[in-house]
């Protein structure tokens, strides 16, 4: 709804405060010091304007363009991941996996179509990324746009007055948008009315921060004071700490644009600021300092040989992690810094060139396709050598290790066969043992392969060693398999040629005599139940021998790694003790596989004695805070486990308290009166027999528990066309009071606005009962989501998420479907005109066709 405020009536208005219409049919102004009128291209008007236009910077990681935002969903390409991005906490992870990836720029895509929305909520509809880059070049960001620090705490409301002073409509506002709307459309409408705000209103800042205003100028003052807390002071960023941070690597910095993306910032622990780029031999040169003033920790670039005027000056630090990312900002400039560390310990030139000469290195490349493993050795007199099936070493070319700037870098000169990995690799990770280099798009691993000790050896060996089996018929006899040809995927068989022998003595283990059978039973093979296993090295002849027990252990005693200790949880109860369920479905006993029988019981003695077991497992009640779980095995063989019982303050009246009650009842010729089931308001809350319930004309009485209504379930309202009524609830020496909003709307069929084919839609599912006289489409019911743009179609066999709109034109409400995909139902995708409209019932028909009609009926539960 739109407005226009004459200012002659404006300056009637505090006259008319003074005085009380005698006539029935006004609606007098109760507290008319509660409210202001609001004056189109005041200056409040026009803050309130800034404060809610689209802020086009909060998704600059998107599009590098503060001047509009992307209208969410949408689907990204990052490093060939499709991720889709619905929410602002997507965008913050988006953030963190963009500060993660290493490569080039232009490392984001969209999937287009896309469409792109400006301060004044106007949309553009971008099919391509050369007309998304149009907009971007175009982009000249207006700091007085919008208001960034201060947001509308939602609802608020306006109240809007004819010349006479008689409310005759209040206006809700849910967002930012709608605000901004109704707003500008006050300058638009042609009718003479007086709009003032409804008091109080909350203002919250970008700190966190809130103050509630009751007047045009408290609010007004309270915008104008907004922008003292835009840059959010993080108390953790301490001097001497970033001082340490800064120096420690290289910084990768933004302005949300890509006009620093070959840029890093070196902070040199003696003042010296460098300004790199790429691997340029010379930098601009610069100094930096830090200082604490009363806003926080300063950061003062000086005496730059470039980009004096874009970063010269003095920066305050509103953000810093030990993640290594810190936020600096000057004027209306934020520049997002981010740490560069491609090296670890052990990264460093000289100690990569003290390791690499060490061992044998296995090589694996995405640009040489091998079937058997390539091994290279890389001498200290610079040759690169690799080792043949025999283990035979040839040269095959030369290495070095430079460094530029801070970056280490690995040269390869090699030839027969290995030219394509010539080149300069860069360092980028390195643990011990392992280095990772890249170059481009191609990348090297190296795994470095040193000589094993026999104990290295063994140790690797035995991880395939069984030595527990079971006992089938509880005679203490079992049959142990060693499975020798498992070695075949050991990682050890890949390092060396190895083979492995069981022995029933550590001295035939020694000498490899007296082998033992990869299958033998104990103890009828074995005096003892310990054998000996020995591992040698076919290509050094050395060898070692680990003792190994082998355990007889009964097969249905498996039963006790079903269980293990339990805790249950319960309310606190308001007149007695808890009650707990100790029942098997609780804690979980149906899904063990193995027979056992189960008991519970109070002390530990009773358990192990298997005594005194409790009773009524589903309703124990108790104070005590551990029981105890016997579980016995077929063979007779028993654990006790504790099942801990713990309490929690639960709120009994969560369920009343999650929803507002409203029953509705559709009447015609005006009948202002109606009769309600008031049990059906709550009734998914008052299922609990614990729970007295009561039904009350006015708060005052139920909370004194007097009047109750004696017939709740018919109940005629008398008193208007809506009313309210109370409904009590008492658990224990506990209650609370909620309200039922009685609403009786008029049904007969007439014309509806924007809004209130918004409302009706959301409250109830609705079906088509007939598309063009055909009921093919009412097994599809229909979930209007209120905020998301969300409708979710369904049957009783699929799920549909599709999208609505609605648009108010010159010729009645639009309702507009995408997204529609699912057999037959693909049919109402497109723009349909609201032709006649109930709370009840809706007829569509089509844009482009008038003859194409949907009946929408509603279903309310």
């Amino acid at each position: 709804m739109s407005f226009r405020i004459n200012s002659i009536v404006i300056s009637l208005l505090f006259v008319l405060f003074c005085f009380t219409s005698c006539q029935d049919e006004i609606n007098e102004i109760e507290n008319p010091n509660d409210q202001e009128a609001i004056v189109p291209n005041s200056t409040l008007v026009n803050l309130m304007g800034r404060t809610a236009a689209n802020s086009g910077a909060a998704d600059d990681i998107l599009d590098g363009a503060s001047c509009f935002s992307v209208e969410l969903p949408v689907t990204v390409v990052v490093n060939d991941i499709t991720t889709i991005i619905e929410t602002e906490a997507d965008l913050e992870a988006l953030e963190d996996m963009l500060s993660d990836v290493v490569i080039d720029e232009d490392i984001l895509d969209f999937v287009f179509p896309i469409t792109i929305i400006f301060n004044d909520y106007s949309e553009i509809f971008i099919e391509n990324e050369d007309e998304l880059q149009t907009f971007v070049n175009e982009c000249v960001y207006n700091e007085n746009a919008v208001i960034e620090c201060a947001d509308f705490v939602y609802p608020i409301s306006f109240s809007v007055f004819n010349s006479g002073f008689n409310l005759i409509d209040t206006v809700v506002i849910q967002n930012d948008e709608a605000l901004y709307v109704f707003l500008n459309e006050l300058e638009e409408d042609e009718s003479v009315l007086i709009v003032s705000l409804n008091f109080p209103i909350t203002i919250q800042y970008a700190n966190g921060e809130t103050v509630d205003v009751n007047t045009n100028q408290e609010l007004t003052d309270a915008i104008e004071a907004a922008e003292q807390f835009c840059n959010v002071i993080d108390d953790d960023c301490l001097e001497d700490e970033i001082a340490l941070n800064l120096v420690e690597c290289p910084w990768n910095f933004s302005n949300g644009t890509d006009t620093y993306d070959n840029y890093q910032l070196i902070f040199n622990d003696n003042g010296e600021l460098l300004i790199s780029e790429g691997v340029a031999t010379s930098a601009i040169g610069g100094a930096w300092s830090l200082s604490t003033t009363d806003n926080g920790v300063l950061l003062s670039l000086s005496e730059l040989t470039a980009f004096q005027d874009d970063l010269e000056g003095d920066w305050l630090i509103v953000s810093c992690n030990n993640a290594g990312s810190i936020t600096i900002t000057r004027a209306n400039t934020v520049l997002e810094l981010v740490q560069d560390c491609p090296q670890t310990e052990g990264c460093s030139a000289l100690e990569i060139n003290a390791n690499i000469s060490e061992c044998v290195w296995k090589l694996e490349t995405n640009l040489l396709d091998s079937f058997v493993p390539i091994f290279m050795h890389f001498n200290l007199d610079g040759d690169v050598l690799i080792e043949d099936v025999n283990n035979l070493e040839s040269q095959i070319g030369t290495w070095e290790i430079v460094t530029i700037a801070t970056d280490v870098f690995v040269n390869l000169s090699l030839q027969q066969g290995y030219e394509s990995l010539n080149g300069q690799w860069q360092v980028v990770e390195c643990e011990e043992g392992s280095l990772y280099l890249i170059n481009g798009d191609n990348f090297i691993t190296l795994e470095q392969r040193c000589e094993v000790n026999n104990q290295d050896l063994l140790n690797c060996y035995s991880l395939y060693v069984l030595s527990q089996e079971c006992d089938d018929n509880n005679d203490g006899i079992a049959t142990f398999v060693f499975e020798t040809n498992s070695l075949q995927s050991s990682e050890c068989i890949e390092l060396y040629p190895i083979s492995g022998s069981y022995h029933p003595t550590y001295d035939d283990a020694i000498i490899s005599t007296n082998h033992l059978n990869i299958q033998l039973t104990t103890p009828t093979e074995l005096t003892s139940q310990t054998i000996y296993f020995r591992v040698f090295n076919q290509e050094t002849q050395e060898f070692a021998v680990q003792e190994l027990e082998l355990i007889v252990e009964a097969c249905n005693d498996d039963v006790f790694n079903c269980f293990g200790d339990f805790e249950i949880v319960e309310c606190n109860q308001p007149n007695n003790v808890p009650v707990y369920n100790l029942s098997a479905n609780t804690i979980g006993l149906v899904d063990c596989q193995y027979p056992f029988t189960p008991s519970f019981h109070e002390t530990l003695s009773d358990a192990e004695n298997n005594i005194n077991p409790i009773a009524n497992t589903e309703a124990y009640g108790t104070l005590t805070t551990e029981v105890y779980l016997r579980i016995e095995a077929e063979s007779g063989n028993f654990q006790i486990f504790n099942v801990y019982l713990n309490t929690e303050e639960c709120n009994y009246f969560e369920c009343f308290q999650g929803f507002d009650a409203v029953l509705e009842r559709c009447e015609e010729d005006n009948n202002t009166s109606a009769t309600f089931d008031l049990t059906i308001a709550f009734s998914n809350c008052t299922s609990n027999p614990d729970y007295n319930i009561s039904y009350h004309l006015t708060q005052s009485e139920a909370d004194a528990n007097i009047s109750p209504i004696l017939n709740p379930q018919s109940f005629t309202n008398f008193v208007a066309s809506q009313q309210t009524v109370y409904v009590r609830v008492d658990i224990g020496n506990e209650y609370q009071v909620f309200p039922i909003q009685l609403n009786v709307i008029d049904c007969s069929t007439g014309s509806c606005t924007e809004g209130d084919i918004d409302s009706i839609l959301t409250e109830c599912e609705w079906n088509i009962t007939s598309y063009n006289g055909s009921d093919n489409l009412d097994s599809y019911n229909f979930n209007f989501e209120e905020n998301s743009g969300i409708v979710v179609i369904y049957t009783d066999t699929i799920v549909i998420d599709a999208y609505w709109s609605t648009t108010q034109t010159s010729d009645g409400v639009i309702i507009e479907f995408t997204n529609v995909s699912g057999p037959n139902i693909q049919a109402i995708n497109g723009s349909w005109l609201v032709v006649e409209c109930t709370t009840e019932q809706l007829v569509l028909h089509a844009i482009n066709d008038s003859n194409n009609e949907i009946v929408l009926d509603r279903t309310c539960e």
